[in-house]
């Protein structure tokens, strides 16, 4: 398995700078609110989903209700289960136990590198595959147990960090809506929670949830029967 990393760790070096700076940015947002420095490198383990560490941290702070926090996670994550289901081909080869966790380890650069690496002529698919993800997710956990110490036993300003949310999720919209060409989900997602939150005032989350799946299914119903 050493050997593979090596082999594999030179194409994923741009993904180790990111994930990083990100998961550097993650830990330090986690103990701003006073958690110990090992709960974001606990979710890292957990969950390694960045974006929704970021939620399940402002969600934990904020007091969020079950239900909502539970939508947020379906909407945000229900990519990784077409992820999933696009790789079973890749994956067979793999023993029982390395395709649990295959699967668990998709991520969107995971994803992006499966599909669009070309599959050494001398390395086993389900090795290089596997490779990959361990590779992305110890970069991920590494940078938010730094995060964690620097947050908790360095003193200095922190001021606007939050602010790495907002802008995570700004990359993400960007980001999908020019690998898309299909707009109406992106669009759809902001007119409804505009409005969502004209109406509701801050508790404006499930309304918005709940009008975006509704929108989205009756969508796929009428594109479906065209």
């Amino acid at each position: 398995m050493i050997k593979n990393l090596k082999r594999v760790f030179p194409l994923t070096i741009p993904i180790l700078i990111s994930y990083l700076f990100i998961g550097l940015s993650l830990g330090i947002y986690s103990s701003s609110f006073g958690y110990d420095f090992w709960m974001a490198p606990l979710t890292s383990l957990l969950i390694f989903s960045g974006s929704i560490q970021f939620v399940v941290v402002e969600a934990m702070h904020a007091g969020m209700d079950l239900l909502s926090f539970a939508l947020i996670i379906v909407m945000m994550n229900i990519r990784h289960f077409f992820y999933a289901l696009t790789c079973l081909e890749k994956f067979k080869s793999m023993k029982e136990g390395k395709k649990i966790y295959a699967n668990y380890a998709l991520c969107d650069e995971g994803y992006s590198m499966i599909m669009g690496t070309e599959l050494p002529k001398d390395m086993a698919a389900g090795d290089f595959y596997l490779s990959i993800l361990i590779l992305l997710q110890s970069y991920w956990f590494i940078g938010t147990m730094l995060g964690g110490i620097l947050g908790n036993f360095i003193n200095f300003e922190i001021k606007g960090i939050d602010f790495i949310l907002t802008a995570l999720f700004l990359v993400i919209f960007l980001s999908q809506w020019k690998q898309t060409r299909d707009h109406f989900p992106a669009i759809l997602g902001i007119g409804a929670s505009v409005t969502s939150l004209i109406i509701f005032g801050e508790n404006f989350i499930l309304p918005a949830m709940i009008i975006i799946l509704t929108l989205l299914y009756i969508n796929y119903r009428r594109e479906k029967n065209v």
